[in-house]
Order: C-alpha cells, then structure tokens, then sequence
C-alpha cells in the first residue's frame, strides 16, 4: 500500500485543484491562502506524477527566494518530504518523486528560452510584464502524462484594474477565476483580521483590495514617481542609509544613491523578529567599516537604539518625522528602485492615501505595510533639509 500524506488544506485549494483551464488567476486579498494553496497543490502533483517539469517564479531572484521559494520548501520539511541532497541551490531547483520543482526569475526572459514546463507558477504576478507573460506562455510546452493538462496559475492581490492582467486576462475563454478573501484562510490570527478590517475606516480602496479581495484602482497611491533600475549607478555623488525599526513588524533599510538629481533605493534589510544586538550584527554584516562613516537616519521615536547603533561604531543619527512634508519631499524626487527590493516594491505600489465615507482624499497616508517607505522617507527628508543637514545627536 502507498504512503498516505494527510495535510491540512483550504477552500482556495479544493477550488484551485478542480480548475481545468489551461491559465488560472487566483485572485485574492492579503493572506487569502492563495500562495500556500498553490504550494501544496504544486508538491501534490510532483508526487503522483513522476517526470514533471514544474516552474515556480517571480520577478526576481531575492523575492522568489524570500517568499515562494521559502514557502514550497517550509512545506516539504513540514511534510516530513524534505532531503538535503534533493535541493539544488546553485541550479536552484528541488528534485521530488523524479518531478523537478525549478526555482526561476525572470530579470531576463531569455533565460528560460530553452525550458519546457508542465506547470507555472507566477508569484505576485503583477511584478511581470505582459511580454513575460506571452514568453512563459510559450514555455507550457513540456508533454502532459496522461490525463494531465499543461497550466499556468497566476497568483495576485487586485491592486489596479488596469494592469495588464485585469486587461488582458479576466474576459478570456481559456482563463479560470478564484476569488479568494481572509475569509478563506481559516489559520490566521484574530489580530491580523482586525488589522485588517480596520482599513475600512482609513482607505476604502485599501480595504477593498486587502480585505474584500476586489480590484483597486491607482487614484490613491502615494508613489508614482518611480521606476524600476537594473543596479545602482556605476558612479554616483552620495550615499546614505534610511532605517525603519521593528520587531514583530520588519526592521527595514534601504541604502540610497545620488546621481544627477535621480535617487537610486536598495532595500538591504527587511527581517522581523531583530532585537538591536542582532540589527547591529546585520549592520556589520552589510555595511563594511570603511563605509561607515555614511549616514543612517533612523527613526527618532528610538533613541535608545541609536544610542547603541552609534556606540557600536556607526553614523547613525534620529530623522525628522514630519510625514507629510516628508512624503511630499519624497513625491518631489525622480527614484529608481534596484531590482532586488521586492518588499520596497510591494509597498510603493499598494502605499495609498487614507479616504473618507464619501470617497474624499485625506493628507494622511494608510498606515499599513509601509516600513521600507518609511526608511526611505527618513533618509530622504532628513538628508535634504536644511534642518536635516543640521541635525546633531550626541550621547551621555
């Protein structure tokens, strides 16, 4: 008799596992399920059909490493399926029941020109373009075991209804809808539904993307002066550091370069769960000595950890707060963010103003999902002030 794995599953699952249609969008609000359903249904197909070839993917490298990636082999320890000689990381794939999970970016679609794949998988799919998209498309070409069809599933919280995938993909014949909602996932916690639900009293739109899972428009965000860069500029005029404290919410830092008036970001640190003694470990670890004379505007609400970030040996100093001025200053900037900042990404384009009742804009932002923004605002309000180049902090 075969080994029987018995797992946990939800709504989202049952109904991704029953979609037959070659493209399915699994559209939902923030922690619907959708990821971990698509997850546990990839590893459930590599394991009754050997000599799959199953692509999983974001946009770039460090996002997909951070969060698919992580997520498929959580799941396999978890099932007790995980084997340390199985997993590639150079190759970056995962060898399961001669089924091959790739773990794959497409910084470059050339890159996988030559790759046949029985299923995709594009995580936060609204990351890709629709030149990827068509790409990949060609890819779902490897020969199906019997009885199995070749799909793509697409997995996206509805941030603009006029991205590409809501233009192109919601009326066509061949595509199946999941809508899924917090509702879905019965697994999370009574503090993270009220977080967000509380939304409904700030941003209807917000609160209608996160919460309701329905498609949001992009009338409300904060950012649209950016764009994305390849890699920080070969040479530039300055460098300086933003960072956002946290613990059970990220600690966030982003480093930043000046060059010609063009602000280029990195997000370099995004971790929770970091008491100061482990953020200064990180610190060392990504600021090298000779650099650390460059300066870290940090959030002024903790002076004690900056008193302890300056005793270890850095140029840390408290930033100013004033949120709007800030994030006005900041809307007034040209930024290129680098490629390899997938949270600072994730936030900038869902960062939205706070609505009244009636629809009417505030000058107060949505205070949710925002702490790579915040170093950001920081670094970048505090360093081009008058009052920021005269900000002095001295410690007893």
């Amino acid at each position: 008799m075969p080994n029987l794995l018995k797992i946990k599953v939800s709504k989202v699952f049952v109904q991704t596992i029953k979609a037959n249609s070659k493209i399915v969008l699994n559209i939902g609000g923030a922690r619907s399920g959708k990821s971990y359903a698509l997850a546990q249904l990839l590893i459930m197909k590599a394991l009754n059909y050997p000599n799959l070839n199953i692509g999983i993917a974001r946009k770039t490298m460090p996002a997909l490493k951070m969060t698919a990636r992580r997520l498929v082999i959580d799941l396999l320890k978890q099932y007790n399926l995980f084997q340390t000689n199985c997993f590639n990381k150079t190759e970056n794939y995962y060898q399961l029941n001669k089924s091959r999970l790739q773990f794959f970016s497409l910084d470059d679609p050339e890159k996988i020109k030559s790759t046949e794949f029985n299923y995709l998988w594009l995580e936060e799919a609204t990351e890709f373009a629709y030149q990827d998209y068509l790409v990949l498309l060609t890819r779902l070409s490897a020969p199906a075991p019997k009885g199995l069809k070749n799909q793509m599933f697409l997995t996206l919280n509805p941030t603009d209804i006029n991205c590409w995938i809501a233009k192109y993909l919601l009326n066509q014949k061949e595509v199946e809808i999941i809508k899924s909602t917090y509702k879905d996932n019965k697994f999370l916690s009574k503090d993270y539904i009220e977080t967000l639900l509380s939304l409904k009293n700030y941003n209807q739109q917000a609160y209608k993307v996160f919460a309701l899972g329905q498609w949001g428009s992009s009338e409300t965000l904060i950012y649209t002066n950016w764009q994305m860069s390849q890699q920080e500029p070969p040479s530039y005029e300055e460098v300086f550091w933003g960072l956002d404290f946290g613990f059970n919410n990220p600690t966030a830092l982003v480093k930043i370069y000046l060059k010609d008036q063009i602000y280029f970001i990195e997000e370099k640190l995004y971790k929770t769960r970091l008491t100061n003694t482990l953020l200064i470990e990180e610190l060392k670890t990504l600021i090298p000595e000779q650099e650390r004379t460059q300066t870290i505007y940090a959030d002024s609400a903790e002076p004690d950890r900056i008193a302890e970030i300056s005793a270890a040996g850095f140029n840390i100093i408290p930033s100013l707060k004033n949120v709007l001025d800030g994030i006005m200053f900041v809307k007034s900037c040209t930024l290129n963010i680098i490629k390899e900042s997938p949270n600072l990404v994730k936030e900038i384009q869902s960062y939205s103003w706070k609505t009244a009742p009636n629809g009417q804009l505030s000058e107060e932002p949505i205070k949710y999902n925002d702490h790579a923004l915040d170093a950001l605002r920081y670094a970048l309000y505090t360093h081009k002030t008058s009052q920021g180049r005269e900000v002095q902090i001295s410690f007893i």
